[in-house]
């Protein structure tokens, strides 16, 4: 197995095969389920609706606590970087001072 390969374009063409795949195959079952229906409307937000489930289901099993600790993670982050800019702000205030008192511009 050689190493030095490129990682990303097998993983874009994987990727943009997958979604292709996935958007064939809903718009044949639309297809075939608007034979049963006889228009595109009803099989359309049936479809729809599944995916859009299927999509909450994801999020509310897989998504939800990762992006939760993403948030977690960006407030202590967000915290620190107060923290550092108080500190910047408190060393400028006194090296301003101190210019001011020696007469430098």
């Amino acid at each position: 197995m050689r190493v030095d390969r490129p990682f990303f374009v097998p993983l874009a063409i994987t990727v943009v095969t997958a979604i292709i795949a996935a958007l064939l195959f809903v718009s044949a079952l639309v297809s075939w389920l608007a034979e049963f229906f006889g228009s595109f409307k009803e099989p359309c937000l049936l479809v729809g609706a599944f995916m859009a489930v299927i999509a909450f289901v994801v999020y509310q099993v897989s998504l939800k606590s990762y992006f939760k600790q993403i948030s977690e993670e960006l407030g202590v982050i967000y915290s620190v970087s107060r923290v550092i800019r108080g500190w910047l702000d408190w060393a400028t205030a006194l090296i301003g001072a101190t210019n001011e008192k020696e007469g430098v511009d």
